[in-house]
């Protein structure tokens, strides 16, 4: 195979580091250092080189200023609400599993309204529903179909206007705040302009506030 160039080096190391290409964005970066650290970790040799291409990044990041201003209007226009007493399933993604669940939904929403989610991968079903409702879902389901579950948890949702479509890097910037300050999301779910986050009992407040500081 052929040896990456300083320059590609460089690339991958600033495309790995979001944090950088923040401050490349922004311009508050000491290139000296920036060079030094990155041949450091990654054994790139040419300090020049790095610096050309740390210098040459930034101004291909000259367009996210531009898409930052969309990105924070977008964020000021949202809503967060909270939802506690949540509870998660993770069941075999199976036709019997879907049309238990379907008629378990069916029950649900005729009988008090309240909501379930279904997120479906190639293998596992995930099942977001009330704490009231867990019960019966379980027993519906049975010890065959169920692989794990949880309750006792919070589900933060972010309601946003309609430009969250058309805006780069908002469900990131979600789950960056949250990562950052230490908050583990179970599950995360995106739908059209809601973005929801299902987080322990214990990180709910703590994720609530982050993600209202962010809006505000």
């Amino acid at each position: 195979m052929t040896e990456k160039t300083s320059a590609e080096i460089t690339r991958d190391y600033i495309a790995q580091h979001p944090s950088i290409m923040d401050c490349l964005s922004y311009d508050v970066v000491n290139f000296s250092a920036l060079a030094r650290k990155i041949m450091e970790e990654t054994g790139a040799r040419n300090e020049e080189a790095v610096m050309i291409a740390c210098r040459r990044y930034q101004v291909e990041l000259s367009n996210r200023r531009a898409r930052e201003n969309d990105l924070i209007s977008t964020l000021r226009n949202s809503r967060v609400k909270l939802k506690s007493k949540v509870s998660l399933i993770n069941a075999r993604n199976e036709p019997r599993t879907l049309q238990i669940l379907q008629k378990i939904q069916q029950s649900i929403v005729s009988k008090n309204n309240s909501m379930l989610t279904v997120q479906q991968a190639s293998r596992v079903l995930t099942i977001i529903l009330d704490e009231e409702n867990f019960d019966e879902t379980m027993g519906a389901l049975g010890k065959e179909l169920v692989l794990n579950s949880r309750t006792r948890l919070g589900e933060i949702t972010v309601e946003s206007p309609e430009t969250i479509v058309e805006t780069p890097g908002i469900l990131t910037r979600f789950s960056s705040v949250l990562s950052e300050a230490g908050v583990n999301c179970l599950e995360v779910v995106s739908c059209n302009t809601e973005s929801t986050f299902v987080v322990t009992e214990l990180d709910m407040i703590k994720a609530y506030n982050l993600l209202s500081s962010l809006v505000s």
